[in-house]
């Protein structure tokens, strides 16, 4: 990800929708107008996106045409992230998914939308996939790799059978739908591994991983049935909380509801194991599936409920190393809920009115991607602190941002530079605060480039 992403909006707009098959070359033109306005102004609302009465009736149009979809909107942005994912010289890509519900309960104006949470909701149901590069203490986002978008419209019957609701298709099937919609991994030397929460506890998402050339790594919810290295049996929970710790690590978990990070220390273990299909449903004859089962635990606590993940894995554990890694894997989970949480706040995706559930899938296509580039923001300004900002950030910007925050003259570094910028947007900068997050970031930014235009302007003028 490089600096013009945000110091071109059009340039980047171009790379994103330009290729777009809408069905009229019009439509990819205005597909590309109309997502580098909504990306100068992430979380405004399309008639301050678009500034004037003409775009903002195109971009209605626009949201109206039958042939403009969010998937077709999108598929550009996933190819490219897919084709970067492969291209890429590191053995690892993680594949970082999760669902999420889009919230419209308040907006009674729009119409056909699908049921929420406990079904007294309305909204829209979302998975997203993130491709992930996992370096050390900061995982790079690469882009989205895919994303799913529908409207739940049957409510579960209470008159079911465990044999009709085991046959019956459900949401969970979009985990392996989605690594079925990417493709195989490249070559046997690049490891592109799925990494799920407990919502991809699924046997057939496992299975299916398999037969693209994939791995998996999810935390498990259910006490699945096993046969161990010995051939015994079992249940996965309870064998996982027998063993005994085989080594330590020391893991930084974000602050929640307003608490600062803490550092803590855990326990780990792990064991080859065989998970056996279900009794019931289509996968009751697939043959069991092998892997290794990982407990993370927290072995003393004081106050809050103490960590727990036991997970499962179908990437190789020789040592310990192999088992600390794995569990670093899978703390990068943490970018797909600052994902769905930017969609909602930096691009306020379910603060839009518009009139039909189609309309809303369409403008997810433009706001899911420009949420990626906010993202991005975050990972570029921790990426290379010492270099000189200069090498990646216009002159002009860096002497603005140093006159308004009445900075000396001499030259910032790219770490200096960021933390000015998020200055901008509200960071105070205490210890306890830690490195600033892509909302103050952005909203700096945004000022910034208001500066900057602002100062354009009046030399124009002159």
């Amino acid at each position: 990800m490089n600096i013009e992403a945000y110091t071109d909006p059009e340039q980047w707009a171009t790379q994103q929708w330009g290729t777009a098959e809408l069905g009229d070359v019009r439509r990819t033109e205005r597909a590309v107008e109309m997502g580098a306005a909504i990306a100068s102004n992430p979380s405004a609302s399309l008639p301050e996106q678009m500034q004037s009465w003409g775009d903002l009736k195109a971009a209605y149009r626009l949201l109206s045409e039958a042939d403009v979809t969010h998937e077709r909107l999108s598929q550009g942005h996933w190819q490219q992230t897919q084709q970067r994912a492969a291209a890429r010289d590191t053995s690892v890509v993680l594949f970082v998914q999760d669902t999420s519900e889009l919230d419209y309960s308040r907006q009674r104006q729009t119409q056909d939308l699908g049921h929420i949470g406990n079904a007294q909701g309305r909204g829209l149901m979302l998975h997203s996939c993130l491709a992930v590069i996992p370096t050390p203490g900061n995982a790079t986002l690469i882009g989205l790799a895919g994303q799913r978008v529908w409207r739940r419209t049957e409510r579960k019957s209470n008159g079911e059978t465990r044999r009709q609701r085991a046959e019956r298709a459900r949401e969970s099937e979009v985990w392996a739908e989605m690594v079925e919609q990417i493709g195989s991994a490249p070559s046997s030397e690049q490891l592109w591994v799925s990494v799920g929460d407990r919502g991809s506890d699924v046997f057939s998402y496992l299975r299916r991983c398999k037969a693209v050339s994939w791995q998996c790594l999810f935390r498990a919810c259910q006490d699945r049935k096993i046969v161990t290295t010995e051939g015994s049996a079992g249940h996965l929970m309870q064998h996982a909380r027998a063993m005994t710790a085989m080594t330590q690590t020391t893991l930084c978990l974000r602050g929640r509801d307003g608490q600062p990070k803490q550092q803590i220390d855990l326990q780990v273990a792990w064991c080859a194991v065989q998970i056996v299909p279900p009794k019931h449903g289509a996968e009751r004859h697939e043959a069991p599936q092998s892997g290794w089962c990982i407990r993370v635990w927290q072995a003393q606590t004081t106050g809050s409920k103490a960590l727990e993940w036991v997970l499962f894995t179908t990437v190789a554990i020789d040592t310990a190393a192999d088992a600390l890694m794995q569990v670093d894997w899978y703390a990068t989970r943490w970018i797909i809920e600052e994902y769905h949480k930017c969609l909602k706040t930096g691009c306020a995706i379910e603060s839009r009115q518009l009139t039909t559930a189609d309309a809303l899938e369409r403008l997810l296509g433009f706001l899911a991607i420009v949420a990626v580039r906010l993202l991005q923001l975050r990972t570029l300004a921790r990426t290379d602190p010492a270099l000189p900002a200069e090498t990646v950030v216009p002159s002009s910007m860096i002497r603005i941002l140093q006159a308004r925050l009445h900075l000396p003259s001499s030259a910032l570094s790219l770490a200096e530079f960021w933390h000015s910028l998020a200055r901008l947007g509200g960071f105070i900068g205490r210890k306890s605060d830690g490195n600033p997050g892509w909302q103050t970031l952005w909203r700096g930014w945004f000022r910034l480039q208001d500066f900057c235009w602002g100062a354009s302007l009046a030399v124009e003028t002159q």
